[in-house]
Order: structure tokens, then sequence, then C-alpha cells
């Protein structure tokens, strides 16, 4: 069990990465991804590349505690493990691609500096289609997150090996950013609201991987329940 508890701490040092990568990247970017992109891009472009990068670390960091499950995983059911390992793959390809779509921006910049900064130009519609598609890839992996983490946290119900406080919270987690994400959807501002229901998941898994690294797996409840049928 030794080599399953050193893939949960593996797991959980990569959650605090995956939202390091985040929180560090939207703050290094968010000036020139929310500003006047068109001005700012090109003379900021190493700035605007390091901003993704950080945020790219999330989704290596996403492949990295699907890698690192997996073989915990599917010792209860393999075809469960799969599909988790599967969803959280699609995840982290969306989010390095979300990431990545940015750096066009770079380019458009140049040209965009180069012809004067005319106004009301096609720069301005290439801008926006190239923002817009990165914030739909940015919304796909938002679902294929919502299903990793269901079959996630079912799993550690149903086996316990983490206390089951923790899995009863990440489900209820799930559902909550679930329906704020229908809400956004369906065109709603929920204002402060958001963070009601965006802050358990962010609170469940902080605290899971910090658990996870402090002190792993219940490798007891593992051995007694090798046989589980999920």
């Amino acid at each position: 069990m030794d080599s399953d508890n050193r893939n949960a701490r593996i797991a959980g040092a990569s959650f605090i990465i995956s939202y390091l990568g985040l929180i560090l990247g939207a703050f290094v970017s968010v000036s020139i991804l929310e500003g006047d992109y068109l001005a700012l891009a090109y003379p900021n472009a190493i700035q605007l590349g390091i901003g993704m990068l950080l945020e790219s670390l999330n989704g290596i960091a996403v492949i990295g505690i699907a890698v690192m499950l997996y073989p915990i995983l599917k010792r209860y059911n393999e075809g469960i493990a799969l599909a988790y390992l599967w969803f959280r793959g699609v995840e982290a390809l969306l989010s390095i691609l979300g990431s990545t779509k940015a750096i066009a921006l770079v380019d458009l910049s140049h040209e965009y500096l180069q012809a004067g900064s005319p106004t009301d130009s096609y720069f301005e519609t290439l801008g926006a289609l190239v923002l817009a598609d990165r914030h739909w890839h940015m919304e796909m992996l938002t679902l294929f997150f919502i299903l990793g983490a269901f079959i996630f946290y079912y799993i550690l119900y149903r086996t316990e090996i983490l206390p089951r406080y923790i899995s009863v919270w990440g489900l209820v987690a799930v559902v909550l950013i679930t329906a704020l994400n229908v809400i956004l959807y369906l065109g709603f501002n929920p204002g402060l609201v958001l963070i009601v229901f965006a802050l358990p998941i962010i609170a469940n898994e902080i605290f899971l991987a910090i658990w996870l690294i402090i002190k792993g797996l219940n490798t007891s409840a593992m051995a007694a329940d090798a046989s589980l049928e999920v």
C-alpha cells in the first residue's frame, strides 16, 4: 500500500498545483485579457505568455491527478475508473487548449499596431473570436470536470478510503457547482451568490489535497474492500 499512498500524495500536490496555476495565471494575464488586449498583447507578450503557461499548469496537474488516482480507483471498478481517467483527460486537454488560445492575440495585436490601431476594424472581430473560442473551451472543460468529480466522490463514498464526510461534502459541492453552471448558462447573474455555489468545491478540493499529502489513504479500508463492486 506504500505505492498507493505515494500516488495519493502526488495527486494531493497536483490539486494544489492546479489551483495555484489558475490563480497565478489569472493574476498575471487578467490586466491584458480584460483590458484593451489588441493594444496590450504584443507589447506585453512575455507577461501574457507567462500567464498562459501558469494557467496551463492546471491542465498538466489534472492529468497528474487522474493518472495517480487511476491505479487506486480501478481496484473497485475498472470501467468506472477508466471513465474518470477519460473525463479528466478531456478536461485537461480543454484546459491547455483554452489557455494557449490566448497566445494568438500576440500576433493579432502586432498586426493591429502595425496597421495604426484602426477603430471599428476586423481586428476587433478576430480578437473577439479568439476570446470566444477560449471561453467555450473553458465552459466545456467544466462539464468534464463535473462528470469526473461525481465519479471520484461516488467511489470515495462507497469505499471509505477517505473519511466519508469528505466524499459527502464533495458530492454536495458537485451538485452546487452544476446548479451554478446551469444558472449561468440560462443567462442569470447570481451576483455574490456565485461564491456560495463555487466555494464548497474549492474548499473541498483544497482540504482533500492537504489530507492526501499529510494522511494519505485508509489502506485498511482498501484491503477490506478490494473486491467491492460499485
